[in-house]
C-alpha cells in the first residue's frame, strides 16, 4: 500500500482544528451509531487512530471534489492502520526522523501553497495565524508522515524490475484495462537568482545593528520598531512575536541562538536565510520558546536583477551554440534547489514522476511550455519565490504527449513505474501479514464491517 496523497498534503491544506473538521464531514462519514463528537476508532499496539483523523482525511477528499463513500472511508482507514504500524515498527528499530528533512518539508509544503493560493499573508490569513504557527502545529504530523515513508522505503528495497518484467506486466492488462493518458509534458528547469551587493549586504546589517543598539539603551521600544520596519510578515503587526513554538521548527540558525538567550535578554544581529536578525527572548520552556524577533533583508537592485539575466542568457547560449549541455548547467550552476539534483529535471511532487498532466501545470509554466517544440529552451523569465528572492529561469521541453491509451513504448517510465509499484505493494502485503502475527489490533464495531487491503480483522481475532 502507497502512502496516501492525500493524507500527505491534508497537514497543510485543512483551516480546522479536529473537532470543526468532524463537524463539517459528518454527512459524508459513517460513525458509530449516536452522538459521537471524538474518540479513538482503532488502535494498532496502543497507538490510537480518532475519528477525527480519519475525519480530516474525508474532509480533504471532498475539498478535493471527491465523492466521498464508505469505501473510501475503509480505505482510509486501512491506510491510517498501515501508518501506525509503520510508526510502531520505527519505535522497535530505533529509527528517528531526520529533523533537516522535516523543516525541508514544511518548507516546501508552505512555499507549494502559498503559490496556490496567491502568497504568504493570504496564506496566514486563510489559516488565522503565522507561517511560524503553523509549522509548529503541523510539525509532528509532517514527522510521522516523513518516518513513515522512511520506513516504507526499508521495507519495500530498491524494487526494481528489469525491461523484461515491464515488457511481462504489461501484456499482462487486459487491452480494455489500459490507464487513458492524458495530455502531458515533460520539462526542466533552471533558476539564477539576483544576489545583493556586499555593500547592501552591509548596509542592512548596520541599519539593524543601530535599531537594536537604540533598543538596548531604552531609545526605541523592540515593538514599534518590529511593527514599523520588520519584514517578516507573520509577525511584525504582533510586535514580532511569533508564539510558542518547538525547536527544530525554525531554522537552524535561529534555534541555535533562541537557546542561548535568557528571558527578556536580545540577542546580538544574526544572519539566516531569510537575512538579519535580531531577538529578544520571552520565555522557554523545554525545547519551546517564545520570542520576538526583527527581520531586515538585503535587497537585489534592478542592477543585481539584471546581471542575474546576463548570467543566465550567457549560460544558454552555450547551450544552444553546442558548447555546453544543459545537464551541466543544470547540476553545476543552477541554483533552483528543486531540480539541482535532477540535472534540471521537473518532477511532479505526488507521483515524483517527470510526467505532468497539462491540467497540473499553473498557467504561467503552461503558456511558456505550449510555444516550445521538444527540446527547445525558453527565453529567460523573471520570478519571485515566496520569500520575496527575485530572479530569472528558463523552461526547456523535454517532451510533449497526446492524449492516448498507455503505450509500452511511449510511456515505458509510468510502465515500468506501475511494474515497480506492484513489486512494492507485494513487499508490503507479505510485511504486514508477518508483523500483524505479533501485533495487538482493535477496531471499534462500527468499522469492523469494513473490506480491507490487509487482513487487520484477522489480527483483532475477526475475520475478514
Amino acid at each position: 500500500m502507497c502512502v496516501s496523497r492525500k493524507a500527505l498534503l491534508a497537514a497543510l491544506v485543512l483551516s480546522a482544528g479536529a473537532g470543526r473538521l468532524h463537524a463539517q464531514a459528518q454527512e459524508q462519514l459513517p460513525a458509530p451509531p449516536g452522538r459521537y463528537i471524538d474518540g479513538v476508532i482503532a488502535q494498532v499496539a496502543g497507538r490510537i487512530i480518532l475519528y477525527s483523523d480519519l475525519a480530516g482525511r474525508l474532509q480533504q477528499a471532498r475539498q478535493n471534489g471527491e465523492a466521498v463513500t464508505d469505501t473510501m472511508a475503509c480505505n482510509e482507514l486501512d491506510d491510517l492502520l498501515f501508518q501506525q504500524l509503520l510508526l510502531e515498527q520505527a519505535r522497535i528499530d530505533s529509527v528517528v526522523p531526520d529533523e533537516a528533512q522535516v523543516n525541508a518539508e514544511l518548507d516546501r509544503r508552505i512555499s507549494y501553497f502559498e503559490q496556490q493560493i496567491g502568497g504568504r499573508d493570504k496564506l496566514e490569513k486563510f489559516y488565522g495565524k503565522s507561517v511560524t504557527e503553523i509549522k509548529a502545529e503541523f510539525r509532528e504530523q509532517v514527522s510521522d508522515q516523513l518516518l513513515g515513508q522512511q520506513m516504507q522505503q526499508k521495507i519495500i528495497g530498491s524494487a526494481r524490475v528489469t525491461p523484461r518484467e515491464v515488457e511481462q506486466f504489461f501484456k499482462g492488462i487486459p487491452a480494455d484495462s489500459l490507464p487513458f493518458i492524458n495530455a502531458g509534458v515533460e520539462y526542466a528547469r533552471i533558476a539564477i537568482y539576483a544576489r545583493p551587493t556586499e555593500e547592501e549586504d552591509r548596509r542592512v546589517r548596520q541599519k539593524l545593528e543601530d535599531y537594536r543598539e537604540a533598543i538596548v539603551k531604552g531609545q526605541k521600544d523592540f515593538c514599534t520598531v518590529a511593527i514599523l520596519y520588520s519584514e517578516d510578515p507573520g509577525s511584525a503587526a504582533k510586535c514580532g512575536e511569533l508564539g510558542m513554538v518547538p525547536q527544530g521548527v525554525m531554522v537552524p540558525e535561529f534555534d541555535a541562538v533562541a537557546l542561548s538567550l535568557k528571558d527578556g535578554e536580545i540577542s546580538p544581529v544574526f544572519k539566516t536565510k531569510y537575512g538579519y536578525h535580531i531577538m529578544e527572548m520571552i520565555a522557554r520552556k523545554g525545547d519551546q520558546y517564545n520570542a520576538r524577533h526583527i527581520l531586515l533583508s538585503p535587497k537585489a537592485s534592478p542592477a543585481d536583477l539584471a546581471a542575474a539575466k546576463d548570467k543566465i542568457d550567457s549560460l544558454m547560449t552555450q547551450v544552444r551554440d553546442g558548447k555546453i549541455d544543459f545537464s551541466k548547467v543544470a547540476s553545476e550552476y543552477n541554483q533552483d534547489e528543486d531540480t539541482k539534483g535532477t540535472n534540471g529535471l521537473v518532477l511532479e511532487p505526488n507521483t515524483n514522476s517527470p510526467h505532468w498532466a497539462i491540467g497540473d501545470l499553473d498557467q504561467r509554466t503552461f503558456m511558456v511550455l505550449d510555444k516550445l517544440k521538444a527540446g527547445q529552451i525558453s527565453e529567460a523569465i523573471p520570478f519571485e519565490d515566496p520569500d520575496g528572492k527575485r530572479g530569472y529561469r528558463v523552461l526547456r521541453l523535454i517532451k510533449r504527449t497526446e492524449p492516448h491509451r498507455m503505450d509500452l513504448v511511449q510511456d515505458y517510465p509510468l510502465v515500468q513505474q506501475a511494474a515497480e509499484a506492484k513489486l512494492r505493494q507485494r513487499n508490503v502485503d507479505t510485511w504486514v501479514k508477518d508483523k500483524l502475527g505479533g501485533t495487538y489490533i482493535n477496531i471499534i464495531d462500527a468499522y469492523r464491517g469494513c473490506k480491507f487491503e490487509h487482513p487487520w480483522m484477522a489480527a483483532s481475532g475477526e475475520k475478514q
